[in-house]
């Protein structure tokens, strides 16, 4: 059954040394920001996922060597006499290596041998290319053709995770960075506390990413293709601060989750100016081996067949107006999302539904909106080619009031400025690995199209490359 993590899993059962604690120590002062910033990400995601499989990781185990004594004509021992075992103890401690497994499994890590404290900390950098094109029949619309081509910082994250107290009392941080939509700001964009009391029971506290969509539920660094579908960022429910509980028991995984208005994608805030709630209802059901929270997974064919289902159900009001989500605030809704993934061998594929209805704070008949979403890989070489294709598309159930031209574009991220009925995405993609998912190159093409409510059509052409680094 698929088990909850931190976005970035590591170890809790390692012992290190002295010099290796004050290394990550310092290490972990010197990434920590010294000023974060109000930044709205463009694409954000969720935290918790499946651990890397051995095979992922990005330094191979060591084994530390047994101490050996070491002699010398200055000691006044002989060679061949075994030395005290004082200066033993001494010469090894001067001889012995620093080893990948002794300061790095999931991340930089550092621990106590009991497990009651550590700490560790990762890190995700992706830097990426968009070419982008709109083709002339968004003149009509009032916006422009020119399109961009264009560098960003997409992602940079620092995160710092870890047990206080005892192992099962746990901490979560994140600090992200970003230039997209022409920002340069620091935010911290998750903290959260959990303590578990059994498999089947743990609580959470603080500010993160909702267990309502399998696309943002993923880590962005397992993502398929660089970014979100057009579907997923329509819909998602993606960060709030509230309580989340949730447990496993056999193959069935749950959860429940009451918070603050979870706002959209491209909307601010975080406080609710009301006594109006959100609640998520969460189920998730391995039919087969459990699929987990990798999109897909260089590391290997998949040895048996993995099957899971994933579903949620949601009441948000609408604290903030979203262009990405056709909401006002004032609006209240209801949402259902679901995803099928399955993966065999080299082949992995996913099908996920969306549903919204919308009630409109104008008092306007209520509107129903819905989405599709369908992705899939096969690697060409194993571990290190990968072929992937999707489509993904929305259909607003009313015209959308808030949509105004913001002038020269870099991307659609759910269909252009202008009011539009709806929009689709057609994509192809080609991924390269290097380390698995901690070094990569991905790269895809797409062709966005959609229509008016007075049926004006309209489309695009967008190509991303995208670098990732991850530790």
């Amino acid at each position: 059954m698929t088990q909850r993590h931190t976005y970035f899993p590591g170890a809790t059962s390692s012992k290190l040394g002295i010099s290796a604690l004050a290394a990550i120590l310092t290490f972990a002062a010197g990434m920590l920001p010294t000023a974060a910033q109000t930044a709205i990400p463009a694409s954000t995601t969720v935290l918790k996922s499946a651990p890397l499989s051995s095979s992922q990781v990005l330094f191979a185990e060591a084994k530390t060597p047994a101490e050996i004594g070491v002699s010398s004509s200055n000691d006044g021992v002989s060679a061949g006499t075994a030395a005290p075992a004082a200066a033993q103890d001494t010469a090894a401690a001067t001889k012995k290596e620093i080893f990948p497994s002794d300061i790095y499994d999931g991340g930089f890590y550092a621990a106590t041998s009991d497990k009651s404290f550590s700490i560790y900390a990762n890190g995700l950098f992706q830097i990426r290319y968009t070419g982008f094109v709109p083709h002339h029949d968004v003149l009509a619309q009032g916006e422009p053709t020119t399109g961009t081509s264009t560098f960003d910082v997409y992602l940079a994250r620092v995160a710092l995770s870890g047990s206080v107290f005892k192992p099962s009392l746990k901490y979560f941080l994140q600090v992200q960075g970003n230039t997209a939509g022409d920002s340069n700001g620091l935010s911290f964009i998750d903290w959260f506390v959990t303590d578990s009391y059994s498999k089947a029971f743990n609580v959470q506290v603080g500010r993160s990413y909702t267990p309502y969509s399998f696309e943002y539920y993923c880590s962005p660094a397992n993502y398929l293709f660089a970014d979100l579908s057009t579907a997923e960022i329509a819909f998602t429910l993606p960060r709030t601060i509230g309580v989340e509980a949730y447990g496993q028991t056999g193959k069935l995984s749950y959860a429940g989750f009451v918070s603050n208005s979870i706002r959209a994608l491209d909307a601010g805030g975080q406080e609710n100016f009301n006594s109006k709630l959100a609640y998520i209802g969460h189920a998730q059901l391995d039919i087969l081996a459990p699929y987990g929270y990798v999109e897909t997974d260089p590391s290997g064919a998949a040895k048996k067949q993995e099957l899971t289902f994933f579903g949620s159900a949601a009441y948000n009001p609408i604290a903030a107006s979203s262009q990405y989500e056709n909401v006002t605030a004032g609006d209240t809704t209801v949402n259902g999302t679901s995803t099928l993934a399955y993966r065999a061998g080299y082949f992995s594929l996913q099908t996920t539904g969306y549903w919204r209805k919308t009630t409109q704070v104008s008092g306007a008949p209520t509107k129903n909106s819905w989405g599709y979403g369908e992705q899939a890989g096969l690697y060409l070489v194993p571990k290190k080619l990968e072929l992937a294709e999707r489509i993904s598309g929305v259909n607003w159930g009313a015209k959308d009031n808030l949509s105004a031209s913001t002038g020269v574009e870099n991307t659609w991220f759910v269909g252009p400025g202008f009011p539009y009925h709806r929009v689709a995405e057609d994509s192809i993609g080609l991924n390269y690995y290097m380390f698995g998912h901690h070094a990569k190159l991905q790269a895809d093409y797409s062709y966005v199209h959609g229509n008016t409510f007075t049926d004006k059509y309209f489309a695009a052409n967008r190509i991303r490359i995208q670098t990732q680094l991850q530790f």
